[in-house]
């Protein structure tokens, strides 16, 4: 079994997140399955370094993602996504390129997330899936080795949903870890082991072939 790039030990957070413990590997992907208000988003803030925990600790290769979250690598993707008004795709890219230690060039950024041909395109005429892609890519720039994607198809048609989901596999397959939120079971079962938060404990972790048979 391959080391783990992710590790996440007796993790508190006040209430909302108490006593979670889980490992990923290169190249996994790893899905939180949760109702509304199970803790999905909290866990995530934590993992992104933008929350300290009360308790236990957060590693991305050895490293605290919030006490040096440069040297993490790891990129989020928010439910809510980005808003960029008055800005084409190319020029979004462009921008958060400019505050990113050495980016990925844009084309490879734009490629990654399939938006090579929307490159010219403004903010406001992309399809909600558009959207959520360009979220994506900015999410790569850092040259993530870790994404943290929280509920990425919420809102999506079922076509834009399996154009994410073939980008995170295609992503996974070349070593990047992933840990993706979810509320649907079905959506769950992509991914290569999941964990089922409730009350912000992890009641229970097990492969997808698994619940797949379920």
């Amino acid at each position: 079994m391959k080391a783990p790039v992710i590790e996440v030990r007796d993790l508190d957070l006040n209430e909302a997140v108490r006593n979670v413990s889980f490992t990923v590997a290169q190249g996994e992907v790893y899905a939180l399955l949760g109702r509304y208000g199970s803790g999905k988003t909290a866990l995530l803030e934590i993992l992104a370094g933008l929350r300290r925990p009360t308790g236990g600790s957060v590693r991305f290769r050895g490293v605290d993602p919030y006490t040096d979250r440069d040297a993490a690598r790891a990129g989020a993707v928010w439910r809510d996504g980005g808003l960029f008004p008055g800005l084409t795709v190319a020029e979004v890219v462009d921008t958060w390129r400019r505050w990113t230690l050495d980016p990925l060039t844009r084309d490879d950024a734009l490629h990654l997330a399939r938006l090579t041909d929307a490159a010219d395109v403004p903010f406001e005429k992309l399809t909600a899936g558009q959207r959520r892609m360009l979220d994506l890519a900015l999410a790569l720039i850092g040259r993530s080795d870790v994404l943290i994607l929280d509920e990425p198809t919420t809102g999506l048609d079922h076509g834009a949903a399996r154009e994410v989901w073939s980008v995170l596999l295609m992503l996974a397959a070349h070593g990047v870890s992933v840990i993706v939120t979810t509320r649907d079971p079905d959506e769950a079962c992509r991914a290569d082991r999941i964990g089922i938060l409730d009350e912000g404990r992890l009641v229970t972790g097990r492969d997808a072939d698994r619940l797949r048979a379920a």
